[in-house]
């Protein structure tokens, strides 16, 4: 049998890939693994290596399309990143999905390269694209060596500006996208984000399903994905990172190659701060099996609150910390009660939260919630110990996580840096913000936030009758009946 074609190839195993991208970029604190979340806050606020600390650059192109670049030759890489505020939050009522399928098809064919023109040219230059549909940004990628740039840089720009939208790749990746909803239907950690997002969000844009339901993503056309882009894909929403073997010389033409095409302002959509609701309800959602699923969460803390650095803090003693923390020590490692928990922060543009995640035997359901609510206690009547605020300090300044030694790992933080107003000395002050949070200051913000009673909890699973005194029972087909509109 002769090999696949490399498009055949890499084509063979995208849908169940990039049908998983909106809902992984949209709550990235909740749709990542365990293990990943408790390196969570470590990942988004540490610093990369020295070098790039003390070397972002900002670079206007001639047509006024800024970029934050920070300069690495040894490689002949160029990384981009770049987002458009706005993504499933711009979903139209009824229409839910429509960012996330936007997401899965620009690749799929712009200008004149239809679907397997577009992925050839991809493959055959080693161009890397993607695409993600976060809950506030709709973000995008593109990483080349730099002999293929020019290239990679013009398929970006039809992608952006000329995306073909075609009946059959649509098709296919709805379908991709459809399988993938059936099968979050049967995944306990998906219910439990699902559960949550209701109880939580209600009928803000926040608790939409991000791919939609199958009522709705059947809904969407190829027209409704091209007026999706020519609404919201514009300069004045545009932040852009670039990392790589790239000079602010040679990228200002660049960003201009690539961007300057765009329309230069957005089509606005209001979104309306959400205030959290379903404060301390508990929530079982019956289902079968041998294991259950935690989701909890409470009001948390802006990104750009005063106390953000002290809640870092906290709660890298509080679960984030990756070898000690109050709930893996007194959960997992002292009592057996949990094969993993972790908690959290979670900024969003229109709401704050701070989670707490943890698989376990349906068995210990109830003892595992008594102990969280006793850390929560703990922890706001008598605070944490200097030792711990040392401790934590020492890893979160010290640590430098693999994912940002690579030129996408710091593109993409250069475009939250942006996003979320850091400034661009970030990277160079950030160690020394975390070091001025100190012991009063910490269990000041624990004695003001930590409530257990605020503890939204949901619990996925089947634990025994009379251990779990829930607010609301509903079952996992209930839930599934709804995403894919089968009926109650």
């Amino acid at each position: 049998m002769s090999a696949p074609h490399p498009s055949q190839a890499a084509r063979s195993r995208r849908p169940r890939a990039v049908a998983r991208r909106a809902e992984d970029a949209a709550l990235p604190w909740l749709a990542a693994g365990l293990a990943a979340a408790a390196l969570a806050a470590a990942l988004v606020l540490a610093a990369p290596p020295a070098r790039a600390a003390a070397d972002v650059q900002r670079v206007v192109s001639p047509g006024g399309i800024e970029a934050w670049l920070v300069e690495a030759h040894e490689v002949p890489v160029v990384s981009i990143d770049f987002a458009f505020d706005g993504g499933l939050e711009l979903d139209p009522e009824g229409l839910q999905g429509l960012a996330n399928l936007v997401s899965v098809t620009l690749d799929e064919g712009a200008g004149d390269l239809d679907s397997d023109a577009f992925q050839q040219a991809l493959a055959d230059n080693g161009i890397r694209m993607r695409f993600d549909a976060g809950l506030d940004a709709f973000y995008g990628s593109l990483k080349t060596v730099t002999d293929k740039a020019d290239t990679a840089y013009d398929l970006l720009n039809l992608a952006l500006t000329e995306p073909r939208f075609d009946e059959a790749p649509v098709e296919r990746m709805r379908a991709a996208v459809m399988s993938q909803i059936r099968r979050n239907v049967s995944d306990p950690d998906w219910l439990a984000r699902r559960a949550f997002y209701d109880a939580t969000f209600g009928d803000h844009v926040y608790g939409r399903p991000s791919r939609g339901t199958a009522e709705t993503l059947s809904a969407i056309r190829p027209a409704d994905l091209h007026d999706f882009v020519a609404r919201h894909f514009a300069r004045d929403t545009l932040s852009i990172g670039v990392t790589g073997d790239i000079t602010p010389e040679e990228l200002g033409p660049v960003l201009d190659r690539i961007f300057g095409d765009l329309p230069a302002e957005a089509e606005t959509t209001a979104v309306e701060n959400v205030t959290l609701q379903g404060v301390g309800e508990r929530i079982l959602v019956e289902r079968e099996g041998a294991q259950a699923v935690l989701t909890l969460g409470q009001q948390g803390v802006a990104r750009d609150d005063p106390d953000w650095y002290d809640a870092v803090v906290l709660n890298s003693i509080l679960g984030a910390g990756v070898f000690t923390s109050r709930l893996g020590t007194e959960l997992r490692e002292k009592r057996g009660l949990t094969y993993g928990i972790y908690s959290r922060l979670a900024p969003l543009d229109h709401a704050q939260l701070w989670l707490v995640s943890g698989s376990l035997s349906n068995d210990n359901v109830a003892p595992a919630l008594e102990q969280i609510d006793a850390i929560w206690r703990e922890v706001s009547t008598n605070g944490v110990t200097q030792q711990e605020l040392d401790d934590a300090t020492t890893y979160l300044t010290g640590s430098f996580p693999l994912d940002l030694t690579s030129t996408d790992a710091v593109s993409r933080i250069l475009v939250a840096m942006q996003r979320e107003n850091l400034g661009i000395d970030y990277l160079e002050t950030r160690n020394d913000r975390i070091e001025a949070v100190t012991l009063e200051s910490v269990n000041a913000l624990a004695a003001r936030l930590l409530d257990p009673a605020a503890l939204t909890t949901v619990v996925v699973g089947d634990p025994p009758e009379g251990t779990l005194d829930a607010d609301t029972v509903r079952t996992a087909a209930e839930i599934a009946a709804r995403e894919l509109d089968t009926g109650s």
